[in-house]
């Protein structure tokens, strides 16, 4: 079901069957390039889309408006679940959205890496929902928060795909866009 999280007050309306308004469809993409074609078609149709990732949220994003009366969309990213490149020069790693948290770690350890990143909910929730939520993890004193760990992210809009590279070393321009996005639930963008 992709209509909740894990608030106390959803999980009670899960076990008691008291759910409100769900998703008229749930649609995976499995790129980019897909992603930006469901952004285009939902904004040409007038469509409401809600991203999932791991559906661990506990901000009560993924809830449907319950008066909403567009169609709504659930935009389930888990089938981009890839580590698409490890650069071992600059200890970075490329991955996709929807790759939950401890398989990408396992992958990771195999080449003798780590994120570093580790949120209670890292056995359920996705890389792509770390960023959405700013996340923050037990090890944060160590690594950082996911905003101190991402250097490079891409993510859909509904005027486009923005890319924003990390402003390395640190120095003071302005307005960051990471500031925006990170934290940002959903409400602005779709990484994909």
């Amino acid at each position: 079901m992709h209509s909740h999280g894990h608030t106390c007050h959803e999980l009670f309306a899960l076990r008691t069957g008291k759910w409100g308004r769900l998703p008229d469809v749930v649609i995976w993409p499995k790129h980019h390039q897909q992603v930006v074609t469901i952004v285009n078609a939902a904004m040409d149709n007038n469509v409401c889309l809600i991203p999932f990732g791991g559906g661990t949220n506990v901000s009560g994003a993924l809830e449907c408006p319950v008066k909403e009366t567009r169609t709504i969309c659930s935009l389930d990213l888990t089938a981009m679940d890839k580590i698409l490149s490890i650069d071992e020069k600059n200890l970075t790693v490329t991955v996709e959205a929807g790759i939950i948290g401890q398989d990408m770690e396992r992958q990771l350890r195999t080449k003798g890496y780590t994120c570093g990143h580790e949120p209670d909910s890292i056995e359920f929730s996705s890389v792509g929902g770390w960023v959405a939520t700013r996340s923050s993890g037990m090890k944060k004193n160590i690594y950082g928060n996911i905003e101190d760990l991402v250097v490079h992210m891409r993510f859909v809009t509904p005027v486009g795909t923005i890319e924003k590279n990390f402003l390395g070393p640190r120095n003071s321009v302005g307005p960051d866009i990471h500031h925006f996005i990170m934290g940002s639930e959903g409400d602005y963008d779709y990484f994909g």
